[in-house]
């Protein structure tokens, strides 16, 4: 924290646990600030000259999420992010990582920039209802684990209701549903993929088998969508013009998203010799071998 932001001198308190000892579950976190400074944040000119003094400010609660923590918890829970990228963030995802064989470090500002404000202003995508279609063609470079940052960083920040789900399995949830359950969503499954405000559809570009039931099963699903401004999020190997979908459905997917390109470096097989190299070394299986007068290997075998 700031040198110039500091905890109220008497914050609330709270027997429960459910109940943020930060903020009292008020969801407003209260520090103190120069007056000067504050009005520099936002933008305003500060009225009192050269006199200044300390003001109390509050700003929505880091500890609890604004006092929705138990939203945020529902909406992740609910949320089905794939288990290797639950708890990324955006903070996560290293952009410099995208290195060629040449040694040359791809331009991915432009991109960043999109992605950092499609979170910071989402309210603005979604009075348009116009998500990302996230694509590349190379397998493994990190499509997947950016469409969960994002959705990550929403349910963190708004809480809000977000789905996450394979282009594969729509088939086979759209045949789940249970006629005598008593739960709408358990008795069509489809329901709640129609209506959460944010959808993810992971790897929308792959060849599957049933094309022609997926295709109006998705339509019908991007059709609801569409009418209804739900955002959607697509992650592909492929542009949207060559998907193997019928043209309703391709106008669809075009309608409700714009195309954000990932560069062509596969970053998995990167990130799995780096975490094989940091492991080796923590071991110490990297160093020359000891040996005794009869030449045995006293060291680990890597």
């Amino acid at each position: 924290m700031p040198d110039n932001e500091r905890q109220s001198e008497n914050p609330a308190r709270s027997e429960s646990d459910n109940i943020c000892k930060k903020c009292g579950g008020t969801g407003l976190y209260t520090f103190m600030q120069m007056a000067s400074e504050y009005a520099k944040s936002q933008s305003k000119p500060h009225l009192y000259g050269d006199k200044d003094w300390p003001v109390p400010v509050g700003r929505k609660c880091p500890f609890c999420n604004g006092g929705f923590a138990d939203d945020v918890n529902k909406a992740r829970k609910s949320a089905d992010i794939p288990t290797s990228f639950y708890d990324k963030r955006l903070k996560d995802f290293d952009w410099d990582i995208y290195v060629g064989e040449n040694g040359t470090r791809e331009d991915t500002r432009a991109l960043r920039q999109g992605v950092q404000a499609f979170i910071d202003r989402f309210k603005e995508f979604e009075e348009v209802n116009m998500g990302f279609y996230i694509w590349s063609r190379t397998k493994g470079s990190g499509k997947t684990f950016l469409a969960s940052c994002i959705c990550n960083e929403l349910m963190y920040a708004q809480a809000i209701r977000t789905r996450f789900v394979s282009a594969s399995e729509l088939i086979d949830i759209s045949t789940s549903g249970d006629k005598n359950a008593n739960d709408e969503y358990k008795r069509n499954p489809m329901k709640l993929l129609n209506e959460c405000k944010l959808l993810v559809i992971d790897d929308i570009g792959q060849k599957m088998t049933g094309s022609e039931w997926l295709d109006d099963i998705l339509f019908k699903l991007l059709d609801y969508r569409m009418t209804n401004k739900r955002m959607t999020l697509f992650t592909s190997n492929c542009p949207i013009n060559e998907l193997r979908f019928n043209e309703r459905t391709i106008d669809r997917v075009n309608r409700l998203s714009m195309p954000c390109k990932i560069p062509e470096i596969c970053v998995r097989d990167k990130e799995v010799n780096e975490a094989r190299a940091s492991l080796i070394g923590r071991l110490g299986l990297n160093k020359k071998p000891d040996t005794d007068d009869g030449g045995e290997n006293k060291s680990m075998p890597v």
